[in-house]
């Protein structure tokens, strides 16, 4: 059984990789597995080192500790392969390690190709694939001057950061502060992006990389809240085959060829224009937001398993066909939790799967301005097409009432 160092391994992938064969030796960040999971992080991390060959806890953040950590683990471990598909914030460094060592999944640079949005922008335009037009900026005060070359509105947002934190459509250069506040709040002051505002509807394509040659899973439907913030209010898996979602797969298919992608998931987004499909951007790792459970829900395709199959050298797809799986998301006034009900009686709809409203009387509902903001979710059983799954999760949504002030 081969050994694998993987940085900020999810629980679940634990027993997925020792299915397929793989010890896992972990490495994660106590201050990351707080971010993530709050005050349930201690117990987390505890069940991944009884879940784990051994866990390694150090800052991400110190480069020097973080690197000699994961050269430490392989030495320990005698391990063939480092693997990190969690966060890209922490990504890219682990790749850089591993190619050190001899044990990369894949290069840094394609791994740094595909994460950061600028390097992945301008890679597409010196190709010519999906040409967007673009600008860049190294402070938001900068931004202001860029926009004579654009129709307003533009999409501003970061280079390298995820879950939608701090992407933002502007209509006005009066909107600029807020944004550079924005930014503030995120610490962050690394590159930015203007982009041309793509009109059409969104996908994401979910892929699956073994040996170099890219697989498509499927394609899901992203189902957008209110601008200026680009958050989803849902995702539908299972998107019927069409000239439409071949033309997107194809792109990301593409997008991972370009940048010589060899092995793991992939997660890009795209939107379909008028003069055809375009990229919004890509992660090496596993769609986020729980888009391997609807897959599971929609095929009954283990996608996390499946991940450490293409590590193995081995192919496994789900049968084409089968039912949408569906994740909705919370959306309640903003404000004071004083009293909320119709929880238990959305819970024991027989096609409610997963219902999470994660907040008590006396929290906050705080304004949903990125993936980390909403309200919790419901994921529904398998549905028999988008239209079914999308009125049971209305029919959730009405069931839920909450008070605030």
């Amino acid at each position: 059984m081969p050994n694998l160092v993987m940085v900020m391994p999810y629980k679940a992938y634990l027993g997925k990789a020792r299915a397929e064969g793989f010890r896992i030796t972990a490495i994660w960040d106590p201050a990351e597995a707080t971010r993530l999971f709050g005050a349930d992080a201690p117990a987390y991390l505890a069940e991944v080192e009884s879940l784990a060959e051994s866990l390694w806890l150090v800052d991400f953040t110190d480069r020097a500790a973080y690197a000699e950590a994961i050269r430490a683990a392989v030495r320990d471990s005698g391990a063939g392969h480092v693997w990190h598909v969690g966060s890209e914030e922490s990504m890219q460094l682990a790749h850089e390690v591993a190619d050190e060592l001899g044990t990369a999944v894949n290069s840094p640079r394609s791994v740094f190709l595909l994460n950061d949005k600028l390097a992945m922008r301008t890679l597409l335009r010196d190709k010519g694939i999906s040409t967007v037009r673009f600008a860049t900026a190294d402070r938001w005060q900068d931004v202001g001057r860029l926009l004579d070359g654009f129709t307003l509105p533009v999409v501003v947002k970061p280079a390298a950061l995820s879950a939608s934190r701090g992407t933002r459509l502007l209509t006005d250069p009066a909107e600029l502060p807020a944004w550079g506040d924005e930014l503030a709040a995120l610490a962050y002051s690394g590159p930015l992006l203007v982009e041309e505002y793509l009109r059409g509807p969104e996908f994401s394509v979910e892929t699956m990389t073994v040996r170099g040659e890219h697989h498509v899973i499927g394609v899901t439907r992203k189902l957008l809240g209110p601008l200026p913030h680009f958050v989803e209010r849902g995702h539908l898996f299972g998107e019927p085959e069409t000239a439409e979602t071949r033309a997107v797969a194809a792109l990301a298919v593409e997008l991972l060829d370009a940048v010589g992608y060899q092995c793991g998931p992939a997660h890009t987004e795209v939107i379909c224009t008028e003069d055809g499909p375009r990229i919004v951007e890509s992660q090496a790792r596993l769609g986020g937001d729980k888009i391997p459970d609807i897959i599971g829900l929609a095929t009954g395709f283990d996608v996390k398993r499946a991940m450490f199959a293409a590590l193995a050298g081995r192919t496994s797809l789900p049968d084409r066909g089968g039912l949408v799986g569906h994740i909705a998301y919370f959306s309640f006034p903003t404000g004071v939790l004083e009293k909320v009900t119709g929880l238990e009686e959305a819970r024991a709809l027989d096609h409610v799967h997963t219902l999470s409203f994660p907040f008590a009387p006396g929290d906050v509902l705080p304004e949903t301005v990125s993936s980390k903001t909403r309200h919790g979710f419901v994921i529904l059983t398998g549905s028999a097409d988008a239209a079914e799954a999308q009125a049971r999760a209305d029919h959730v949504r009405a069931l839920i009432e909450v008070e605030v002030r």
